[in-house]
């Protein structure tokens, strides 16, 4: 029986370095993101909503009414004119999209200064 032993070499814990470097930063980008209000453009238009106030709200885009659910400081989408109506599906992960109604939900960032405010 001859037993084969594979040695690492120095490219294969660069190439290691690299995926464990990439995994620190996908993990550091995709935190909840922290903030009280929520930013809604629907069809050219932008809208402003606060996360500590519960409601359900529309916003009218090409294809018709998108309605979203904001609760306990949370947004979801939970009826939409699209076809495949997978903005439904998305959850509470933001940014929420309607490619389909031109709709799209994102957080604006609590303390969140402009290069001309700074």
């Amino acid at each position: 029986m001859i037993k084969s032993v594979i040695k690492p070499r120095p490219l294969d814990f660069i190439i290691a370095a690299f995926f464990l470097a990439g995994a620190v930063f996908s993990v550091i980008l995709n935190r909840p993101q922290k903030g009280s209000v929520i930013s809604v453009s629907a069809d050219g238009r932008k809208y402003e909503y606060s996360l500590k106030q519960d409601g359900t709200y529309s916003v009218n885009g090409p294809l018709g009414k998108t309605v979203f659910q904001i609760k306990d400081g949370k947004v979801r989408i939970i009826d939409s004119p699209c076809a495949g109506k997978q903005c439904i599906h998305q959850g509470t992960n933001l940014p929420l999209v309607c490619l389909p109604n031109r709709v799209i939900i994102t957080m604006e960032k609590d303390g969140e200064f402009d290069a001309v405010s700074e």
